[in-house]
């Protein structure tokens, strides 16, 4: 299973510190998030990346069609393959999300996402990964000659995942993305999940804010999610002393819920248990995770250094060689 990495490039030399950790310790991609008005820009951190790495993939994820016009996009594209090489980039596009919402606009529709995949394989040489970010069976439909991949905004639910990689309509290779904190023992789980909790709610939300009956989202805990996503603070948003980290306080049960769908908290061992049996289950490809947390660089060569061993099936569930 691929193990790939998701970063919030508020400073591109932290970005590129985490990136050349990540490279380091195994893990195969390091996607930049795209929400220029919130945490900085993407295309800078993503070149300043390959300047200063040799092997790891990296690129946009996830970006949009709206806050940048896709042939702005393919330019750019075209021109970082061509100074360093088309195996390197990876792009993941999709609705847009915090980076829309954030200055007013709204989420683009599914054929316009893969429009502009399409313009960006246009001018794109052979060898850039072009994949297709979907939380609905609408959006994974727009799977279209030239675009790699899907990956997946619904966590770890794994009827709604397989009823996203039908609607691709042809095979493909799907990840999925999480909210990751890694720790070195059981005990910091507990504090590992206080870090992460705006986190959880952010991607939770767009995940399943819209219709949660058809989401797999127990009857139950609707009108609670209902009521904290409402709220949202688009202006805090995956901030962990922001306005979204308490409001799920009165909502332990939806809480509960949320961590176990769409995060990946805990050692090594018990997250890649974890993973293993989700593989099992919808034939997924790879993981995505996230490095909001207070120690990112102790997180991610924790995803390198042990994630990816305990994932191996040669190994125990703490990284070390079996007899």
């Amino acid at each position: 299973m691929e193990i790939g990495i998701s970063h919030l490039p508020a400073s591109p030399s932290r970005a590129l510190r985490l990136a050349q950790i990540a490279e380091s310790t195994g893990i195969e991609r390091f996607g930049v998030a795209d929400s220029s008005h919130l945490f900085g820009a993407m295309y800078p951190t993503v070149q300043l990346i390959l300047s200063r790495t040799s092997r790891i993939k990296v690129g946009p994820f996830v970006t949009n069609p709206v806050t940048r016009h896709p042939s702005v996009h393919a330019a750019d594209v075209a021109a970082l393959a061509e100074l360093y090489s088309p195996e390197r980039l990876a792009v993941v596009m999709g609705a847009g999300d915090s980076a829309v919402h954030s200055v007013g606009l709204r989420p683009a529709p599914a054929e316009q996402v893969r429009l502009g995949l399409q313009t960006i394989r246009g001018a794109a040489p052979d060898g850039v990964t072009l994949e297709l970010a979907a939380s609905g069976p609408r959006a994974a439909s727009m799977m279209a000659t030239g675009i790699d991949g899907l990956v997946l905004g619904g966590g770890l639910s794994a009827s709604w995942t397989r009823r996203l990689i039908e609607a691709a309509g042809r095979p493909v290779s799907a990840r999925v993305f999480l909210i990751g904190h890694l720790v070195e023992r059981e005990d910091e789980a507990a504090r590992a999940r206080e870090a992460v909790r705006a986190s959880v709610l952010a991607v939770a939300r767009h995940a399943i804010g819209v219709d949660m009956a058809a989401r797999d989202v127990p009857a139950r805990l609707r009108p609670g999610l209902e009521q904290a996503f409402a709220r949202y603070d688009f202006s805090a948003h995956a901030k962990a002393d922001g306005a979204n980290e308490r409001l799920l306080d009165d909502h332990p049960e939806e809480e509960a819920y949320l961590f176990e769908r769409f995060a990946a908290v805990g050692t090594a061992g018990a997250v890649a248990e974890r993973l293993r049996a989700f593989q099992r289950q919808t034939g997924i490809d790879g993981v995505v995770l996230s490095t909001t947390v207070p120690d990112p660089d102790s997180h991610v060569a924790l995803a390198g250094e042990r994630l990816i061993a305990a994932l191996d099936p040669d190994t125990t569930a703490d990284g070390r060689g079996r007899a």
